[in-house]
């Protein structure tokens, strides 16, 4: 753990290669706490804020989104602030100390940290004066692929179902090519997510011009990546992926596919390809991104049933911790969930996926 904690706002030399500071923090980077996503949320009246967390021989980088509203300010840090746990502690003193200037007008501030899920962490989060709130970022629960050793140990380590998808497909002629970035890759993308679900796309899916800003932004910055898998028998690709490399994690954030396919174990073939390509540059983790909770993998009520049986067989789901609230202003606070929240869920007027 270490010493005292102050905040304060980053400089414009800082900002200039935000990404590069943020994949430094001690979790490795959070692609939730880069520029694309500041760039992204802009555009849903979430305001960025550039902070940086300093004590005695640590320094991390945070993005805050801020939302406004009669009652004030409230800050949320998306998989983040990024710092070691057991800094949590001291870095909500320093949220509390800089009340008169840095977060003044700030009534609650929600912390992420992409941490396993245990009761003693939410124990000491709780001491520490944070309050478990909703979860919001769908990877909270997923199946992470260490992607640290050799190619041979990665693939033998998958469910025998699993190797044995890959290599049929690989047998029957399943092609998989990452597609270059641009108006026409984008385009085909969408229209694959559109045909999940048996063809009736998902009811999560947002509009066009939302995902053709996250994948710009994000490919303008080399860290997005499409591919496309060709299975012959369709008349253009047959499935697709989106998928996000940032500091130690590769992410799988978008797929679609057409419903038939000619040859089995396309998908996963898609997904083992795009994972040697993330390790060879660098990639730790390969997050398979939303799962179900792992209490409810086996129901299927659940919406991400499909997707989680699917992404199971490349191992095992992780719980991470949920969103918590650091509640800086207890009257504000209780106004904006009591009364404003509930005006702006009917009104629509929430961002996306904050509350």
């Amino acid at each position: 753990m270490s010493g005292a904690w102050t905040i304060r706002r980053a400089r414009q030399d800082e900002l200039r290669d935000w990404d590069a500071r943020v994949q430094a923090n001690p979790d490795g980077g959070q692609w939730t706490q880069g520029l694309a996503y500041a760039r992204l949320k802009s555009t849903e009246r979430l305001h960025p804020v550039f902070l940086v967390l300093e004590s005695p021989g640590t320094t991390v980088h945070a993005l805050a989104l801020e939302h406004r509203s009669l009652a004030g300010r409230f800050w949320y840090l998306p998989l983040g602030p990024g710092a070691a746990f057991d800094d949590l502690p001291g870095i909500a003193d320093a949220l509390r100390a800089a009340r008169a200037d840095v977060t003044k007008g700030v009534y609650a501030v929600k912390v992420e940290p992409y941490e396993l899920d245990t009761p003693e962490r939410r124990a000491l989060l709780a001491d520490a004066g944070y309050r478990a709130a909703n979860t919001i970022q769908q990877n909270i629960h997923t199946v992470l692929v260490d992607l640290t050793p050799e190619v041979d140990d990665i693939f033998a380590g998958f469910n025998k179902k699993l190797r044995n998808h890959i290599r049929n497909a690989t047998k029957h002629g399943y092609r998989v090519e990452k597609a270059a970035p641009g108006e026409a890759t984008y385009r085909q993308m969408y229209e694959l997510m559109q045909t999940v679900a048996g063809g009736k796309g998902v009811d999560t899916m947002k509009p066009y011009d939302y995902y053709r800003t996250l994948w710009g932004e994000l490919c303008e910055r080399g860290q997005g990546h499409f591919w496309f898998g060709y299975d012959g028998a369709h008349d253009g690709p047959q499935a697709s992926a989106f998928m996000i490399g940032f500091g130690r994690y590769a992410l799988a954030k978008d797929g679609g596919s057409v419903p038939d396919r000619a040859i089995r174990g396309g998908a996963h073939l898609m997904r083992w390809t795009a994972m040697q390509w993330f390790k060879e540059h660098g990639s730790e983790v390969y997050d398979t991104y939303a799962t179900p909770p792992s209490w409810r993998a086996d129901d299927e009520s659940h919406r991400m049933h499909g997707p989680g049986i699917f992404k199971r067989l490349f191992g095992p789901i992780v719980d991470h911790l949920p969103s918590h609230d650091l509640v800086l202003d207890e009257p504000r606070y209780r106004l904006f969930l009591r009364l404003l929240l509930p005006i702006e869920r009917r009104v629509r007027r929430r961002p996306w996926g904050i509350w």
